[in-house]
């Protein structure tokens, strides 16, 4: 398939190489294709569900056996020469960092950042805060790479970032 696939908010693009990247072009590391036979071995309870995009018409089609054209459908490549099944529809992607017990609160980002809670709040509201890459129950959570690449990056953050470096770097080296 030739065109792009994001996720997590837009944070992550699958390019026409099958490669998930950064918006900043970095790799992701460990990044996979999640496809919709890993949806299906999830054992959900009744009030569950997993999030995973909206196909498109094409892949609707295709998934309900009414199109053979696989142009339009993103699929895993195959690994040993067999022919595609749906199971191999490309519906986001797994990575390490997105694992739950890696990612961090808006507490976690204030601690990190040298502010308090309210002040990313509000950083969150205005909209300087990139968007979070997964919600569980009501609670926001960013990946450490989306956050450290922010907090280098983001506009405003004056003369101590400059003069202390980062402090995520900070908080790594003496935690």
């Amino acid at each position: 398939m030739s065109r792009e696939l994001t996720c997590c908010n837009d944070t992550y693009v699958r390019g026409t190489d099958a490669v998930w990247r950064y918006r900043w072009s970095e790799p992701v590391p460990g990044a996979v294709d999640l496809t919709l036979a890993d949806v299906f071995a999830i054992h959900l309870g009744p009030n569950d569900s997993v999030p995973m995009r909206q196909l498109s018409p094409d892949e609707v089609s295709w998934v309900k056996g009414e199109a053979a054209d696989l142009e339009n459908v993103l699929l895993r490549p195959s690994r040993n020469g067999r022919s595609a099944g749906v199971g191999d529809l490309v519906v986001g992607m797994q990575a390490p960092e997105l694992h739950v017990l890696t990612m961090l609160t808006v507490a976690d980002i204030g601690q990190l950042a040298g502010v308090s809670k309210a002040t990313i709040d509000s950083y969150r509201y205005r909209g300087y805060l990139p968007a979070p890459q997964a919600t569980r129950g009501r609670t926001p959570l960013w990946a450490r790479p989306i956050i450290r690449h922010w907090l280098d990056n983001r506009p405003g953050c004056g003369w101590r970032t400059d003069l202390y470096g980062s402090t995520l770097e900070s908080a790594r080296a003496g935690g």
